[in-house]
């Protein structure tokens, strides 16, 4: 894996407000609490294999829950599908997208045990996609956030494409992390401030990296490259990888099932 273009250490500390509170400039646009015990009809839910969202797992119905105001995402160890394990991703797409400037939080607590080994190949993750893309990483990718193996690390990832002209699946990227102690029993709010020229990355309403066009680093290919009139929707899930893709592959010592939840996700657009 391309090793991270720009790196950004901070303690993520609660605050009592929240980046995505209406202010001057930015009004809520999209806000689901998952109150009413069923799915909203802007979620879509993510059946079968899609690599991005769900790796090397059968993703099903039967793993989305809301209930009593949540949002639960499940993973099993459990055959189906040719698969030996089941989870669970579901998408905004073609029914809801945003283009900057907005910004985008989603408050969940991730999945874990907490015990060293036992998460290992579980990788949930908020991210968002371009509506129009035609192939990864054409106009982009906004990983909002990223945890592998129950690690304490929470990753904010800008990929795209450093070859416009050529649709190779071959990337540039630049990435913050945080350390959040204490984000498998607690929720935490991680969220991305999306303008036409950079892209900021947050923890609990606390600013953890920045991206723009400005951003170097040694293993870059190019500047990134952010498109002001790419609209973008929202996946939620948890993947289960069995290689080494990033992080350890699921094994034996990985205890399931594991729960991803969420409280809510909001989206704000400019006034």
């Amino acid at each position: 894996m391309k090793l991270p273009a720009v790196i950004t250490l901070a303690m993520a500390t609660t605050t009592s407000a929240s980046l995505c509170d209406e202010d001057s400039d930015f009004v809520v646009d999209f806000f689901d609490t998952f109150d009413n015990d069923e799915l909203g009809e802007v979620w879509a839910i993510t059946e079968g294999n899609e690599l991005g969202q769900l790796r090397d797992t059968w993703g099903t119905s039967d793993n989305v829950v809301v209930e009593d105001g949540k949002l639960e995402l499940w993973s099993r160890r459990e055959e189906s599908h040719g698969y030996s394990f089941t989870s669970a991703a579901l998408t905004t797409k073609d029914n809801r997208s945003w283009r900057p400037p907005f910004k985008a939080c989603v408050k969940a607590q991730l999945p874990g045990s907490g015990v060293d080994g036992q998460m290992d190949g579980i990788w949930p993750a908020h991210w968002l996609m371009p509506q129009n893309q035609s192939c990864w990483p054409d106009l982009g990718e906004i990983d909002i956030m990223e945890q592998i193996d129950g690690q304490k690390e929470i990753y904010g990832t800008y990929h795209w494409n450093p070859n416009s002209t050529a649709c190779s699946n071959h990337h540039d990227q630049a990435q913050s992390f945080v350390d959040v102690s204490d984000a498998l029993n607690t929720y935490h709010e991680y969220g991305v401030h999306v303008e036409a020229n950079y892209i900021d990355f947050y923890v609990d309403n606390k600013k953890v990296g920045r991206v723009d066009s400005s951003t170097v680093g040694d293993k870059l290919e190019t500047h990134p490259q952010l498109d002001p009139t790419t609209a973008w929707y929202m996946i939620l899930n948890t993947a289960v990888s069995n290689k080494t893709v990033w992080g350890e592959p699921v094994n034996d010592n990985t205890a399931f099932p594991v729960v991803h939840l969420v409280d809510y996700v909001k989206v704000l657009t400019k006034r």
